[in-house]
This record gives C-alpha cells, structure tokens and sequence, in this order.
C-alpha cells in the first residue's frame, strides 16, 4: 500500500528540533515541511514543501523504529509534515485476504490498529495520550467500498443511511478525535443491508440481508445502554462480517464493528448476537490515556452487555451468557503467565493473537458487578453515569479511576469494599475471593442431564437435547471430563451429530473432545475444520490438543500444512508456536 501523510503537529516547544514519530514496517520515500518562509513569498503564495531530513532509529521487533525527522526551531504554534512511505508486506495490522476461503473470490484489505497495528500503515504518534482527527483519501479499484472506523464519507448522499457506494475514491472524514489505535479501515467487495435507522450490516462477498436480521436487536441494545448511561442520540454502528479467515471473534471500533462468520451460526440462542457483543461505545467514551488503563472502558463494556440482556432477554439468560463468559475466562487465567492476569496488566491480545480479551472485559465485569453488589445497584448506576458524564472523550488512567471510586461510590459506604480489595482486583492476578460468580438456575437442568448420562442412568437421546440453545450446547460439552472415551462420544455422535449443528463453537468442542478420546470420525472432520476456519479461539485448541501425543503431533503438522496459507498472518504466527515448538520443548 502506498500512501502519503499530511501530519498537522501543535509544536509546544519552539526550541524542539526533532519530531519522533511511529512506524512499523514502512519505507519511507521522503519527508518535507510546510513552508511560507520563502525568498520572495508574499501571502498569496502557495505553501511551499521543503524536504528535511529523516532517519530511522533502532528497530524493535515489537514496537517497530522512529522516524526522527529533523526541523529548524520556530516560533510557529503547528507545522505541517508530509511524509510519502509504502508499507510493507507482512505489516502488523495489514491483511490482504479474500471473500472466499481457500484463495477464490474476490479481495480483501483490512488493517487493525489496535493495540499498536496504526504505525504499520501510517507514520504518526501511536500512542493513546495522542488524540486526532483524520481525513483520509483512499483510492481502490473503481468497484470497491471502503470504510473508516468513526468516519463519515463525504462522497454519501446521506451520511446516516449509507449504503454499498462504490467508487475509485474514497473521502473519508473523522471529525471527533481519537487515538490512532480506534483506526481501523476495511476496503473490499461488500454488500450492504440496513439493520435499522443507526446501523447496518456489511458482508463480504455475500448477500448482507441475513447478518442484518441476526443484528436487528441492535437498535433495542442501543436504546436500552442509552437509558442505562442517561445519554441519548447514540452514534451509528455498521457491522462488517468478515472472511472465513478473521483471526479474532470481532474487532470493535468507533461506529464500526467486525465479526467473525462463525457467529452467525444455525442454532438458537437465548441472547441474540447483538446483545452477546460487549457494548462497544463504552470502549469509546471512556478512552484510556495509556494502554495499561484500557481494562477500563473493556470492563464497562462487558458489564453493559451484560446488564443489557438481562433488561431485554431476562436475568436467567444473561446469567447463562455470563456463565459461558466466566468459564472462558477461568481457562485463560489457568493458562496465561501472572504478569497478565492483572486488569491493568494491558494484554495486547492484537499484536499477538495470544486471546487474553477475557481478562480485561470478563474480570472487568465480574469486578464491576462485586462493586454492584456491594453498594447497591441504584447506587452503582448513579456512579456510572457520572463516570460516563466525567470522563466521556477524556483520557482516564488507572489512578484517576481509582480516586473517582472512592469519591463518587465508596465514601460513606463504610465496610462495603475494604482497601484492599481494589487492589486484588486492579493489580493483582487471579480472581479475588469476593468475586460475585453468575449463577444460572436455567443450566441445573443441563447439570442434570450430563451427570445422568454420565452415571449411565439415561441414554444420549434420552437429555432430550435437540432444540437446546446454543448456549446450553456450549455448556454441556464444556462440563464433560476430558476423557469419557470414543464409545460415549459415539453414543452422542448418533443421536446429535454436533458436526452438523451449524455451530462453529460447538463444533470446535466436540473436536477438542474427540481428539483427547481418539474417537475416529472426531478427528477425520479435524482437517475440513481448520482449513474452513481462521479464528483463533476455536483453531488454537484443536491444535494443541493434537501436540499432545506423538500420532497427534504427526496429524496436526499435516493438516497445518495444508491449512496454513489460508490462515491470517497473525493467526500462523500462532498456530506456529503450537504445532512447531522450539528445538529441546516438549509440544505445549
């Protein structure tokens, strides 16, 4: 990708005669400065370009190098900088992909920024203290459409209703400043259905009318965080449904929100897509000031989206939802190192696929929720909204949250959350002893059933459970012990074919299961499954449970073979690390 950025930089020192910028990856063609400062300028004159010189300082394979571009002291309050670049191939936050799996159909760019992806593709200051506005001028083949995180384009007959315009030229304006990091920018072949009068599906080289139904709860989700939050007049969200490739379950963005496929499955639910999403907006009012503090906004989310199905779904299915969501989380904390389990330990999950998202918004709700708890709903909400009111569209660190919780919700409130207990939330790993756990009295009965099917007290057929939710699904394969052998597999096998429910994260633990019991017909379907799927979260188990054995070892570098040069660049760098370990390393 080829590009040019126009940087308006504020100078706060007229002495500075260095500007350090961001990059990752870019080939930097040439650096100029706005300039009237001409011989024989009058005010007329158009601004005159002046080249500076520039050089890179040492490259971090994580953080990437500074571009160091040298300017004169001046005594003007901004400068203009043009830079012209390339990216390159392997970017962080780049990926060229396709509408199809296995390489037909047509092309896919998309770039994530977050958490540090931005300097990949554009030379600037990639840091969350820095906030922007941008306007971006994107050119693509003629039959394309391009969209911007949190940006309107101005080519759109009507900005609140767009549609799948497509054009050689893009312009795309960002009007509300944001850190580089809320910067994401897909531009392919998508179709356009409207979900409602704020928001809109996108599909990648299919119909958009289905995801569009899937996601028509969307305007009742927003309706209610309104009333939640005391705001109104919400900004618009479209949703993009990505290739089979998307390495992630979705990447939320200001106005813009990506999805995976696999979450667009057959089955019921008891909370729709929509609501299962943690709320994003909140990610976006309260933005952090460094990356450490955005276990903030990320806690909020998952605790709206909780409290958001249970307004509309009831409290019984959001119980189930944040049942799933806790057991998630109590794997990743089990299997992640200790420097990340803290809320303020900032897993990057983008930069390396790794999925430690659960911490930050699960702990994150579960810590919210215990201080719900302790002080009383009422009087949480009320805190809530202040602290939307407060902090909307400001950077807030840790510590600043910190002090506004004990000015605006736990003063007063004598013995109801002790010293403490912050810090064994915010700072320490693990889950503390206070933690409020879901309990979902709907899932007694699926306890119910797999422990008599386990005792031999009922047959597969006899759970009766063909029309139960996905959710319940997820669950009762979840609560299986490791090990029931293939002849118990078999026996549900016949009576649900779970391979053939339509679920991906169904499937994916049927597999898992079927791998740790070297039932046949299980791990015959492993192949398709990961050549068909790119999301980490389902294909990284798969894998590692195969490394588990010396056969298993043998079947998954053969069918990683296979599968690899359709898997996202981040997705790979993963997969790697599991199916091809260091020299003298056990398989993990």
């Amino acid at each position: 990708m080829r590009g040019t950025a126009i940087l308006t930089v504020r100078r706060l020192d007229p002495r500075a005669t260095h500007l350090v910028l961001d990059t990752r990856g870019l080939q930097i063609s040439g650096v100029a400065q706005m300039s009237r400062q001409v011989l024989g300028a009058t005010e007329k004159l158009a601004p005159f370009w002046v080249s500076r010189p520039f050089h890179e300082g040492p490259n971090d394979p994580a953080d990437g190098a500074p571009l160091i571009i040298d300017l004169p002291a001046s005594n003007e309050a901004e400068e203009s900088i043009r830079i012209e670049y390339h990216t390159a191939p392997g970017g962080l936050g780049l990926h060229w992909t396709t509408t199809r799996p296995r390489g037909r159909g047509g092309r896919l760019f998309y770039a994530l920024s977050e958490p540090f992806g931005a300097r990949s593709w554009i030379p600037l200051q990639d840091s969350p203290r820095v906030r922007m506005t941008f306007r971006i001028h994107v050119h693509t083949p003629a039959d394309m459409v391009a969209l911007l995180s949190g940006a309107r384009d101005l080519g759109a007959k009507n900005a609140a209703a767009p549609t799948d315009r497509r054009a050689a030229d893009h312009w795309l304006v960002v009007a509300r400043p944001m850190a580089a990091s809320r910067l994401d920018l897909v531009v392919g072949d998508l179709k356009f259905a409207a979900i409602g009068p704020r928001a809109g599906a996108y599909a990648a080289g299919w119909s958009a009318r289905g995801p569009a139904r899937e996601l028509r709860a969307f305007e009742a989700v927003e309706a209610t965080a309104e009333r939640l939050l005391g705001r109104s007049g919400g900004s618009r969200r479209d949703f993009v449904v990505m290739p089979a490739d998307f390495p992630f379950a979705f990447a939320a963005a200001p106005r813009l929100t990506l999805l995976s496929p696999t979450l667009f499955d057959a089955g019921p639910h008891l909370v729709p897509l929509a609501a299962r999403l943690p709320f994003a907006d909140a990610a976006d009012l309260i933005a952090p000031t460094r990356r450490r503090d955005r276990w903030i906004g990320q806690a909020f989310a998952a605790y709206l989206q909780s409290r958001i199905a249970g307004i509309l779904y009831g409290v019984p299915a959001a119980a189930v939802a944040d049942t799933l969501a806790f057991l998630e989380l109590r794997a990743t904390l089990a299997a992640s190192p200790e420097s990340v389990q803290a809320l303020d330990a900032a897993p990057l999950a983008r930069a390396s696929g790794a999925g430690f998202d659960a911490i930050p918004y699960e702990k994150g709700r579960l810590f919210l929720s215990f201080l719900a708890a302790s002080v009383g709903r009422a009087r949480f909400d009320a805190f809530m909204r202040r602290c939307f009111a407060r902090f909307a569209g400001h950077g807030l660190t840790t510590a600043q949250f910190e002090d506004f919780l004990a000015q605006n919700l736990l003063g007063g409130q004598t013995g109801a959350v002790r010293a403490g207990d912050l810090d064994a939330w915010i700072h320490n790993p693990g889950l503390p002893q206070q933690a409020v756990l879901p309990e979902a009295p709907a899932l007694h009965a699926v306890d119910v059933a797999r422990t008599a099917w386990l005792a031999h007290r009922s047959t597969a057929s006899g759970i009766r459970a063909q029309h139960w939710p996905a959710e319940e699904w997820s669950y009762f394969l979840q609560g299986l012990p490791p090990r029931i052998g293939a002849a118990r597999l078999a026996e549900l096998d016949a009576a649900y074919a779970p391979m053939r429910s339509g679920d991906a994260r169904r499937e994916s633990l049927w597999l898992q299961l079927s791998i740790r019991n070297d039932y046949g017909p299980g791990i015959d379907a492993v192949a398709k499954y990961v050549e068909s799927v790119g999301r980490i979260g389902l294909i990284a188990p798969l894998y590692a449970a195969l490394m588990h054995t010396a056969h298993g070892a043998r079947l998954a570098r053969l069918v990683y073979s296979a599968a690899r040069p359709g898997y996202d660049p981040l997705a790979a760098a993963l997969i790697d690390t599991i199916v091809k370990p260091r020299a003298g390393e056990a398989p993990q």
